[in-house]
């Protein structure tokens, strides 16, 4: 609960280095003459400082901790964040440790939220959504699958991506159906390997390749 005998009780939040430019402010204010006009500009320093209910309150973090919390809210991970802006992965997490604490967050999450919220993060990125993978009907999946089976039969042991799916589970699904045999087009059991894997743009994809001994026909037609 807030004390209504304090003038500030909003810079009791300030850490050290805003204590002291806020007092030195109002020492610079004050050293006029005993004037209105010397009151005034107390007043300004004040009101600039002073959190209201029409705007967001000042930022305490500093440039850096503001690039670092920047990159972390755009999606970056600790290590592909220092890699931006050059610095090691350990200062990265020290900063954001410090970001945490001083926004008294919870997480680092919640930092990026508080920091979004109050307009004190512009220069942050928000990529598109990946698109949905087309939904195609049993048809054209084991027309897909003949085709693509067909031409890892003529490269045997070249790994090429053979579906995308809309969900880790249904990928992780196919991957294991292939080598099984599972599918017609990749019969008999045993002739290809699979694996489904998240690509860079957030697509589920199953990739596959050819580990059987080609018939003389394949060999003929390759």
């Amino acid at each position: 609960m807030a004390d209504d005998s304090l003038a500030f009780p909003w810079a009791r939040d300030y850490d050290a280095d805003q204590l002291a430019a806020f007092i030195e402010d109002l020492w610079g204010a004050a050293s006029g003459d005993n004037t209105r006009a010397t009151l005034d500009a107390i007043e300004r320093v004040i009101a600039e400082r002073a959190p209201g209910d029409n705007h967001s309150p000042r930022c305490p973090l500093t440039p850096r901790q503001i690039d670092v919390l920047t990159e972390l809210a755009s999606g970056e991970t600790c290590a592909s964040a220092g890699e931006n802006l050059g610095v090691s992965v350990h200062t990265i997490k020290t900063i954001t440790a410090d970001v945490v604490a001083r926004l008294h967050a919870r997480s680092t999450t919640h930092a990026c939220t508080i920091a979004v919220h109050y307009g004190w993060l512009t220069g942050h990125r928000v990529p598109p959504p990946a698109p949905l993978p087309r939904r195609r009907g049993p048809v054209a999946n084991a027309g897909r699958h003949a085709e693509r089976a067909a031409q890892l039969r003529k490269t045997p042991g070249v790994e090429a991506v053979v579906g995308d799916y809309g969900s880790r589970n249904t990928a992780y699904r196919a991957a294991r159906q292939i080598p099984r045999g599972g599918f017609s087009a990749y019969e008999p059991a045993g002739d290809f390997q699979a694996r489904a894997y998240l690509t860079k743009g957030s697509r589920w994809v199953v990739a596959a390749r050819y580990v059987g001994t080609p018939t003389t026909a394949e060999r003929a037609a390759s």
